[in-house]
């Protein structure tokens, strides 16, 4: 039997051992480019970027923080409202003044009274709720801070509803210009409350609360913080409108509720004179020069020679003087044991002049005080 022969290799079988080998290749060569991919997909330096992470610095030295500001007046407590009982005198020819009250600061109790709840234009009078506001706005701190008095603070107070009323900053001195001249706010406060002073109220107006229509917004809600429902304003220095309107009760309550606050007490106590300072600079010197803001009504009351100054002195004071012209004042008994508010408004006699009204004015004080107060 023949030995089996050995089949040879044909062409066809080689190819597909190549094919093969070249499959496994490339199965080698995928994998090891994935696995580099993958490497590099998460490689620190290949990841994606993540928003960075807010850091909380550390805390600033304690001396470093700043410290807080003090209000000049934080706030006091509402007033006694004036409240009428067996013992309250109604007035009537006694005095000259058409609307008046006098009640007892502590108790609100009505010494004596005529028409005190029927409203009127309180005018200047309107300031005490002007100090009010900006003290409880202001810090302790703002009032050694400056302010600058210039042509559109003169053109406001000097045009519009403002004609007639009372500017006390010069606009000249020794023939040159004292627009851009600068005043501490707290000289500025008293320019309101001892000259009654128009542009000293606005400068202070319109630092507090930019526009007059918002610090008139913050007066109107501390009226009704202190409870008042016949007192509105509409605007912060006291010119006559129907919008601007008060009645003496209510008056007493603000001005008892200024008497907490001590620089109101302060400002509304000068009964003279007050000097502040206007600060300029000449040439990159700095300089100042003198202004003198003067009470309308000063300490004449306590030199009548019928008031009783041995036994009530007059603590503070704010007078208004238009068509409705008007004066409160806060009361002391000289030994300490009572305070008093008195109201008094619209003059309805014949005086046609500012001085013969202003007589009027301190024959009521004085016979109000004089007869009711111990």
């Amino acid at each position: 039997m023949e030995p089996r022969k050995q089949v040879p290799k044909t062409k066809n079988g080689i190819g597909a051992g190549l094919f093969c080998a070249l499959m496994i290749l490339f199965i080698i060569f995928e994998i090891v480019l994935l696995a580099v991919v993958l490497v590099r997909a998460y490689s620190p330096s290949e990841q994606p970027k993540l928003p960075p992470v807010e850091q909380t610095p550390p805390a600033d030295d304690p001396d470093d923080d700043p410290k807080p500001t003090v209000p000049v007046f934080s706030g006091g407590v509402l007033p006694a409202v004036p409240t009428a009982n067996s013992a309250t005198v109604t007035l009537s020819n006694e005095i000259f003044s058409q609307y008046a009250i006098l009640i007892d600061a502590e108790t609100g109790e009505i010494l004596a009274g005529k028409d005190a709840h029927t409203t009127f234009s309180p005018a200047s009078m309107t300031k005490v709720m002007t100090l009010i506001v900006a003290c409880e706005a202001l810090s302790t701190e703002d009032l050694e801070r400056r302010l600058a008095f210039d042509e559109e603070i003169y053109a406001y107070i000097t045009s519009g509803s403002y004609v007639g009323t009372s500017p006390s900053l010069p606009t000249e001195s020794g023939g040159y210009s004292c627009f851009g001249d600068t005043y501490r706010i707290k000289d500025l406060l008293y320019g309101i409350g001892v000259a009654s002073a128009a542009d000293c109220t606005y400068m202070i107006v319109k630092e507090v609360a930019g526009t007059e229509e918002a610090f008139v917004a913050l007066m109107n809600q501390k009226a009704q913080e202190l409870g008042l429902t016949n007192t509105h304003f509409d605007n912060a220095v006291g010119f006559d409108s129907e919008g601007n309107y008060t009645t003496a009760a209510e008056m007493a309550i603000i001005m008892n509720y200024a008497m907490q606050c001590e620089l109101i007490v302060e400002v509304l106590s000068k009964q003279a004179s007050h000097i502040i300072y206007a600060q300029y600079y000449d040439e990159g010197v700095e300089k100042s020069y003198k202004v003198t803001l003067s009470s309308s009504w000063a300490s004449r009351l306590e030199k009548y020679p019928s008031f009783h100054t041995d036994t009530t002195t007059v603590k503070a004071s704010k007078t208004g003087y238009t068509d409705q012209s008007f004066m409160t004042v806060m009361a002391q008994s000289k030994n300490g044991a009572g305070r008093y508010i008195l109201v008094l408004g619209n003059r309805t006699s014949s005086a046609n002049t500012i001085s013969e009204k202003f007589r009027q004015t301190m024959v009521d004080i004085e016979y109000l005080l004089n007869t009711y107060v111990s």
